[in-house]
């Protein structure tokens, strides 16, 4: 089997950690891959290495994520292009989207007996259109963040729902998040938890100015269009995962719908979703 390695090398202790993992896979006769600046570090330990990560994605088995939901998130969504299945390694805080603890290595064992299970995350596709022509375009996993910035005012939001349900919001920001992205942001904004098995689409505004404004979930196949009021004093931003930043211009919409592309997980443990929220969480 032929397992892609995708180690946070910030995060304390992932050398020895990912060594255990290397041997542990060579163990079971598994080859390990990484990419070129993983392979300066782990150089004895790998079996192959590319400059290409879509190389070593398009040849391998599954990806392995050793990190934090961070870490896991952008694996997921790099797999996700060459639809290939990603198990986390949780080595961080919260870890929602690991598929493993870290304390948990010997079970990886079942990923080589095909003792494992795929769940299919929803994606988003966010569009962004300028007098009619698309600018920017990307997918995201966990969401799409329209946000001020630091010197910006309140903005004025106008979102069309179908194409025929327009609602309006005054708020620092709007969060627009799949099931997967409800335990991210937006449950910090005051969103809901949403069970990853319920496919729709989350919108919850950031301070909105309004006591009665409150989260929607509309349904999977509807189409969001939203027009942020930007001026000469408000900047605009479009943050997707947390990992790119896109500034918005006068006069823009951003379309958001769910993604044909789909996140591909591993699942080792048959756990519910409410028992790992409420692990996660520390609610029980």
């Amino acid at each position: 089997m032929n397992l892609l390695i995708t180690p946070n090398n910030d995060k304390p202790d992932i050398y020895q950690n990912t060594l255990r993992l290397c041997r542990k896979l060579h163990e079971l006769k598994c080859a390990v891959w990484m990419t070129s600046p993983d392979h300066e570090i782990y150089r004895y330990h790998c079996d192959r290495w590319s400059d290409d990560i879509g190389e070593l994605m398009t040849d391998c088995d599954a990806v392995i994520a050793i990190g934090g939901d961070g870490t896991i998130l952008r694996s997921a969504t790099s797999a996700s292009v060459y639809d290939k299945p990603v198990l986390g390694l949780n080595l961080g805080r919260l870890g929602f989207m690991a598929g493993l603890e870290f304390s948990e290595l010997d079970l990886i064992s079942r990923l080589v007996t095909k003792e494992y299970a795929i769940q299919r995350r929803m994606m988003l596709d966010v569009t962004v259109n300028q007098n009619g022509r698309c600018q920017y375009r990307n997918i995201v996993l966990n969401d799409a963040v329209l946000s001020r910035g630091t010197t910006s005012h309140i903005i004025d939001f106008s979102v069309m729902h179908n194409d025929n349900v327009c609602l309006q919001y005054r708020a620092d920001g709007l969060i627009f998040s799949t099931p997967t992205g409800s335990t991210a942001y937006s449950l910090s904004a005051g969103g809901p938890v949403v069970d990853p098995a319920v496919k729709s689409i989350i919108l919850t505004p950031i301070c909105p100015h309004s006591l009665c404004d409150r989260s929607i979930i509309f349904a999977s196949d509807a189409t969001l269009d939203i027009a942020p009021m930007i001026t000469r004093d408000n900047e605009v931003f479009l943050n997707m995962d947390g990992d790119s930043y896109y500034q918005l211009e006068a006069g823009c919409t951003i379309h958001i719908k769910k993604s044909r592309q789909s996140a591909k997980f591993i699942i080792i443990k048959q756990n519910s979703f409410t028992s790992v929220f409420t692990q996660k969480m520390s609610l029980e």
